[in-house]
């Protein structure tokens, strides 16, 4: 395996070469392939689409599966091996609708109807309805991230992790739920039995972003309302900091932008002003 490994590093670092993450990420993706195989090299065609399968059957998704076979493909080049495969072997990715975000009545339905839920679909929902989590931030929830008052939501592409203060009123179902770590894949089919068991209808658009669009719109009306830095809503749900002052500077100005330099420097006063101001924790009241 290695002098596979090594001839795929090889061509990945020649000119033009890649991102050393890049190149990391691609030598991992190989070595998976490279454990399935054995001592089978070079593979045939039957060990290639079997492997493939075998991911499709994990529940990774066709970008994912897609991935996989570029990546593969780099890997036979490097070993001088025949690419068995052509395009039309690669899986068909659909053109997702725009998102369509959830109003507040229809998060109140939601969280209104949670009797009708699973542990597991209330976990879920509580953390999107309140943190703002994102579909990749939820499956990266651990065991070990949950302590009794915070909850770590670990970073996601170019977004900031950090711990987030639990809001009191879901603090029992997150408390009570014994978590397991689940894929993106896995997280959407629980959505679609979220609103199949509450009053909603799914409507074409409807994902979890829908709920953190509903959210940050939400807290900005309540922070202007509250005389607060409507910034701290795309602090609060994590946004790409780099795109925070060119929106600011345009719609809001320089005083509602500086404005955060009020906050206190003290641990989670971030989560303090926002649970002051929060449109969806009371709909978890009991």
């Amino acid at each position: 395996m290695k002098n596979e490994l090594d001839n795929l590093e090889r061509a990945l670092t020649s000119p033009p070469s890649l991102s050393s993450l890049t190149i990391k990420n691609y030598l991992i993706s190989a070595r998976i392939f490279l454990n399935f195989l054995g001592d089978r090299l070079p593979p045939s065609e039957a060990d290639l689409r079997q492997f493939l399968t075998q991911q499709k059957e994990k529940g990774i998704a066709p970008q994912t599966q897609n991935y996989y076979l570029f990546v593969l493909q780099r890997l036979y080049e490097a070993n001088s091996w025949n690419f068995p495969l052509s395009k039309e072997d690669r899986p068909v990715i659909f053109q997702e609708s725009a998102t369509i975000p959830f109003t507040r009545a229809e998060i109140r339905t939601l969280v209104e109807n949670r009797e009708n839920y699973s542990k597991e679909e209330r976990f879920y929902l509580a953390l999107a309805t309140t943190l703002g989590m994102s579909r990749a931030e939820l499956a990266k929830v651990e065991k070990k991230d949950v302590k009794e008052r915070e909850l770590r939501i670990r970073p996601v592409r170019h977004g900031a992790g950090r711990w987030a203060l639990i809001p009191d009123e879901i603090a029992p179902i997150i408390h009570g739920y014994r978590l397991k770590k689940l894929n993106m894949d896995t997280l959407s089919v629980i959505l679609r039995r979220i609103l199949s068991k509450s009053d909603l209808e799914q409507t074409k658009g409807h994902r979890w972003h829908s709920i953190r669009i509903a959210l940050f719109e939400g807290l900005r009306v309540a922070l202007a309302q509250n005389n607060f830095p409507i910034i701290l809503a795309d602090i609060y749900l994590r946004f790409n900091k780099a795109t925070i002052p060119n929106r600011y500077w345009a719609v809001e100005g320089a005083r509602r932008y500086n404005g955060i330099e009020a906050i206190p420097d003290e641990p989670y006063a971030l989560d303090k002003i926002i649970l002051q101001v929060h449109p969806f924790t009371s709909f978890w009241q009991s």
